[in-house]
């Protein structure tokens, strides 16, 4: 896989303005993943350890970390996804530069014991205000002056804790720890039936979700499939919103190949 971003999303992926709020929506058979990876990428990229003045190379070393968080896929996952890129998150750990919370292996097991080791954190408990702890304490293994939150699929949290957490108490956490970090970066799902069904308390609920955060989100790029269905060189459309410079929107074509390799072009292209 090529680490490579591709040329058109480098303006969307480079550091954002201090407490910016970026918006990543999916729906099924356009998964987000990919797009996650590549913001890694553009925040970390820097040399290990090189976080104040310039590296070897005369640039200007980032002094940003970043903490991800994910309720939807473990960190083998995310490992193995970065190093494709050439990222080596275990020497970004210690480094200070990235810390990994699991909130899918143990969440609702009901063990509220320590939260795990600095390399890996892991939460242990749905309760809004327990998740804000263990995550604000997971920032602070982030030696960095710039800290990135990302979560990966907080909508999921929202699903499996039924009726004990509703899309309020979901925005609150949002607001808390955006609180200690200098931007954050959120994935949601927004399939229609969940948007636009809202015959249940969970689809509301997590309608109510998505399009709060959008609403205060300052760009949203979302994923979907092709219109007209599947296509062999195409995986999916990107529209970008909010983004300085896209007026009313950009919309552009990406391709995810087999080995994970991606290329994002303009329809017609």
């Amino acid at each position: 896989m090529s680490s490579k971003i591709p040329p058109l999303l480098e303006p969307y992926l480079a550091l954002p303005a201090e407490a910016s709020l970026l918006l990543l929506t999916n729906v099924l058979g356009a998964s987000s993943n990919w797009l996650v990876l590549r913001y890694l990428c553009s925040y970390l990229k820097g040399p290990v350890g090189i976080r104040h003045g310039e590296d070897e190379n005369g640039g200007r070393g980032q002094d940003v970390g970043v903490m991800l968080v994910s309720f939807l896929r473990d960190g083998a996952f995310w490992h193995e996804g970065a190093g494709k890129l050439g990222l080596d998150l275990d020497a970004l750990n210690r480094a200070g530069r990235f810390v990994f919370v699991d909130g899918l292996a143990q969440l609702f097991n009901g063990d509220q014991s320590s939260g795990g080791s600095p390399k890996q954190r892991v939460l242990r408990s749905s309760s809004i205000d327990l998740v804000a702890k263990d995550c604000i304490a997971a920032l602070a293994d982030l030696k960095t002056t710039k800290k990135i939150i990302i979560v990966d699929q907080l909508d999921l949290l929202l699903a499996a804790s039924g009726e004990d957490v509703t899309s309020t108490q979901m925005q609150n956490l949002v607001l808390v720890l955006r609180e200690h970090a200098h931007a954050a970066l959120l994935t949601l799902a927004a399939d229609t039936p969940l948007l636009h069904g809202q015959t249940t308390t969970l689809e509301r609920q997590h309608a109510a979700l998505v399009l709060g955060l959008a609403h205060e989100a300052d760009a949203v790029l979302a994923l979907r499939m092709l219109d007209t269905g599947s296509a062999r060189d195409v995986s999916g459309v990107m529209r970008i919103t909010g983004a300085e410079g896209t007026g009313e929107g950009m919309e552009y074509l990406y391709y995810v190949a087999g080995d994970g390799g991606v290329k994002v072009f303009e329809r017609g292209a």
